[in-house]
């Protein structure tokens, strides 16, 4: 049986995670060149539209967001600070790997809180690990698509949304499959998560475009070991060579 504690992210830390994700959207915003709305809107869905996806769409539940009006003065405040500090941002090349490696830390847990969401409507698995994937990629999916870039769920790079993926499933196994304690289960998680982000940005690991995988190099690896392919083949070659 698992245990009957609960994770519950601080206050705190949720303001923090998101001022960080207003602040990427914003950054955003302000390199496109839009005005002062433009930013607050990109700021807006960088922050919450991944809960925005999972409670309107998906669980029909009332948004954080419309809970909290501090929410607010947090994205005003990304808003300003960035337009104070637009131009020096730009010339800092390390400024986005900060702002990655701080939201290693606030993508797992909204990830949990996702999936403890959709294990309370008792939803199947493949529902919940969908909701808490939802939670850790939605609000950079609809800054992508507001802002008329590829998103980045869609292109290839580094292991972000893989990794969330999976964090969600080992969550899922650890808490409910397994009967871990939910709150201890959590913290392997986001410091699971938080060491391979780390490890993904340093080493900048990345994901390839799947035309670039040659499947004719691949078949004709295989054929060593399918019984009479690799005859058939060599065959058709010579036939061909003597015509």
């Amino acid at each position: 049986m698992s245990s009957p504690a609960t994770f519950t992210i601080p206050q705190y830390f949720d303001y923090f995670a998101i001022l960080l994700w207003a602040t990427s959207g914003a950054i955003v915003g302000w390199r496109k060149g839009y005005d002062f709305v433009g930013v607050f809107v990109l700021a807006f869905v960088s922050s919450f539209g991944g809960g925005l996806l999972r409670d309107g769409l998906f669980l029909q539940r009332l948004p954080v967001v419309l809970t909290d009006s501090n929410y607010y003065w947090i994205l005003l405040a990304a808003v300003i600070g960035v337009s104070v500090v637009g131009r020096r941002i730009q010339r800092d090349r390390n400024f986005p790997k900060i702002v990655s490696v701080i939201d290693a830390l606030g993508v797992p847990m909204f990830v949990i809180i996702g999936i403890e969401l959709g294990v309370a409507r008792g939803l199947q698995n493949p529902a919940i690990v969908l909701i808490g994937t939802v939670s850790g990629v939605g609000g950079g999916l609809l800054r992508d698509m507001m802002a008329g870039d590829t998103p980045e769920l869609l292109r290839p790079g580094q292991y972000n949304t893989l990794l969330v993926v999976v964090a969600a499933i080992i969550y899922l196994f650890l808490g409910y499959t397994l009967g871990y304690s939910r709150v201890y289960s959590a913290w392997v998680v986001i410091i699971g998560f938080f060491i391979t982000r780390l490890l993904i940005i340093r080493f900048n690991w990345r994901t390839r475009p799947v035309n670039e995988f040659e499947v004719r190099r691949m078949l004709e690896g295989l054929s060593g070991w399918i019984p009479g392919w690799k005859k058939e083949k060599d065959e058709q070659k010579d036939g061909g060579e003597g015509g």
